[in-house]
């Protein structure tokens, strides 16, 4: 049964995913300026004075859905964990992490890249707690394999750049064409290794 601070807890997380899949439900339907809190509510079979029990504003909602969908911690300590692999193996991991969350939230993905341009708060946050870091660690990894002399030298912190920049052009791209095209059913392994392939004929150093 559990204590009673059990149960609390276990209440306090099923109402606080309860509003943000309602949240993101109706941001979805009606547009973020649109949306009310009692919408949220209603969408989520709580009441409205429950819903405040745990977020002050639409736009606290807002800021925990991208914490929680967007969350960069789990793939940063996979990255760390793949570090010392070779090149082509650490490179497949990081682009194949990013396509199987990219395809299995691609909706949420979006709507929360169009809310992050219109709120500056939203882009500080998702530039301090999901760009960054990853950037950061891309970064240290381009110049340790610069330095070994595996990699021709290369801007580490536009490659960084470029490399995200190509993840979410991908997705878009994929997203626009739907389900139909010819990389949804294509296994996201084997797009991944071809994608780090890429990559490695740019990078690795060697006559020119």
């Amino acid at each position: 049964m559990g204590t009673r601070a059990e149960r609390k807890d276990r209440i306090t997380e099923q109402r606080t995913q309860q509003s943000l899949d309602a949240a993101f439900g109706v941001f979805s339907r009606k547009g973020y300026g649109e949306a009310t809190m009692p919408d949220i509510a209603q969408e989520a079979g709580i009441a409205v004075g429950t819903i405040y029990n745990y977020y002050e504003s639409k736009r606290e909602l807002l800021i925990s859905l991208l914490s929680s969908y967007v969350s960069t911690q789990p793939f940063v300590r996979l990255l760390e964990q793949t570090l010392d692999t070779n090149d082509r193996t650490f490179l497949t991991v990081v682009i194949k992490e990013r396509l199987d969350f990219g395809f299995e939230n691609m909706d949420r993905f979006f709507f929360l890249m169009s809310e992050v341009q219109r709120d500056p708060e939203l882009r500080r946050l998702y530039s301090q707690e999901v760009l960054w870091p990853v950037l950061v660690l891309l970064e240290k990894y381009i110049e340790s394999r610069t330095a070994a002399g595996a990699f021709r030298p290369v801007n580490a912190g536009l490659f960084a750049r470029a490399l995200g920049g190509m993840m979410i052009g991908f997705l878009a791209l994929c997203r626009i064409e739907g389900e139909g095209g010819p990389f949804w059913s294509a296994p996201r392994g084997d797009l991944a290794a071809e994608m780090a392939d890429l990559l490695l004929t740019g990078l690795q150093a060697g006559d020119r």
